[in-house]
């Protein structure tokens, strides 16, 4: 079968050409003419190749190939497509993910060679390692390595296992950990609790339940009779898990009570404050996690800044020291990370941190408006703010709110603050 491509471009003349020339080559091809239509169309057919324009309306496509490497859901090659004035951001895109990129006014030679490189790249074999990769437990504490010895010894039962602990400790970790253990061909499920569980309770895999409380009653009823069902013939397994131990889920009232009674021999997954000494290893494996996956810059760690970093009471547990070292590593491209900046980084990531009074915004919006102009009402105020604290400089203020600088002039002029003079 051949390949399916996706084009998201604004302008209707290029996406139609394209699709005509595309389809002469041979290829499938659909076509988006913004964000929102682009997501369903991978939704609805999954392209094996995506040409995206930089300059789109609303999401731009630098902040969309952001969003579609951060949820993980494939590697499908990106290859960006810029006008002249764009080849910096571009060339930009390729550090979050983007393959490649073509320029406007578009060469069907480099085109079409760029197509083909970019599928060859994206070999079935890399699509799957890419999808199979998981997370794993690190450390090598006392507290890590006797919980490792305890899931070892139940990688031949089928017998349902039960896991508490603090939210942001990792359970799905240790549970695909479990997992992998006793089915390493077999990825483990994730139950989503808005669909029914009819789909999973036959098990050809085995099954994670996230919160236990996310369950409705009849929900939890149906786990509790195939937890309690002696006869089922399965080499696969539950796994449920909870934020809660036994003491406080038996006194919640959304739980089933005979049900919140399986947490009695409940695993324990400590918090990360209870290994901290697991720091510098969780440190340089999620440096190369982002490194890989995001190909976010490596950065070192010296010894002063691990043990700041191991005296820090983490209170969103692994959660929070992930989102740190994902924070410090974009912050910048220097490889060696000074204590200043940790504090910085530290300080934007808490979230139990006071809020500086003098960097709140407060304004009233009025109900009567529908969404589209309360988020223009929002989003002028919120800008006009970080532009004036940014001093009018465009570089600056992109920094500050996370946006690409060709989307932040598109917006500003939008809203009527983009003032060529002060940019």
């Amino acid at each position: 079968m051949s390949a399916r491509i996706l084009v998201v471009d604004d302008e209707p003349d290029i996406r139609f050409l394209l699709k005509d020339i595309l389809e002469d080559e041979g290829y499938q091809v659909d076509i988006a003419e913004h964000a929102r239509a682009a997501n369903e169309k991978r939704q609805s057919n999954m392209p094996d190749l995506v040409l995206l324009d930089i300059w789109m309306p609303e999401v731009d496509g630098v902040t969309l190939l952001k969003q579609w490497k951060a949820s993980n859901a494939d590697d499908c090659p990106v290859v960006m497509m810029s006008g002249h004035g764009t080849v910096e951001t571009a060339v930009e895109a390729t550090k979050f993910g983007a393959y490649d990129f073509v320029e406007k006014p578009l060469s069907m030679a480099k085109l079409l060679s760029t197509v083909k490189a970019a599928l060859a790249s994206a070999s079935k074999s890399g699509r799957q390692e890419f999808r199979e990769k998981k997370e794993e437990p690190v450390g090598n504490s006392r507290t890590v390595h006797q919980l490792k010895l305890q899931f070892q010894s139940l990688r031949h039962s089928s017998t349902p296992v039960f896991l508490a602990g603090v939210t942001g400790s990792g359970r799905r970790i240790w549970a695909s950990y479990l997992s992998e253990l006793s089915h390493p061909d077999n990825p483990m499920k994730v139950f989503d609790p808005d669909r029914g569980l009819s789909d999973f309770l036959s098990l050809n895999s085995n099954l994670y339940i996230e919160e236990i409380l996310d369950l409705s009653q009849d929900q939890q009823t149906n786990i509790y009779r195939e937890i309690q069902n002696d006869s089922r013939q399965s080499d696969y397994r539950l796994i449920l898990s909870s934020r809660l131990d036994y003491s406080r889920l038996v006194k919640h009232p959304k739980i089933l009570p005979a049900l919140a009674s399986c947490w009695r021999k409940a695993i324990q997954i400590p918090s990360l404050n209870e290994h901290i000494e697991d720091i510098p290893e969780l440190l340089e494996y999620y440096v190369n996690w982002y490194g890989d996956y995001e190909q976010l810059p490596y950065r070192h760690f010296g010894v002063a800044a691990q043990n700041l970093l191991r005296n820090y009471s983490w209170d969103g547990d692994i959660t929070q020291l992930k989102h740190f070292i994902k924070a410090i590593l974009a912050n910048s491209d220097q490889e060696s990370i000074e204590l200043d900046e940790i504090q910085q980084i530290l300080l934007q990531t808490d979230p139990s941190k006071p809020k500086d009074p003098e960097n709140a915004m407060q304004f009233s919006i009025d109900l009567d408006l529908d969404l589209r102009e309360a988020r223009e009402v929002f989003e002028r105020e919120y800008l006009a703010r970080h532009l004036s604290l940014s001093g009018n400089n465009i570089a600056e203020l992109a920094r500050r709110v996370g946006q690409e600088r060709t989307h932040l002039y598109r917006k500003l002029k939008t809203l009527g603050l983009y003032n060529k003079k002060k940019s």
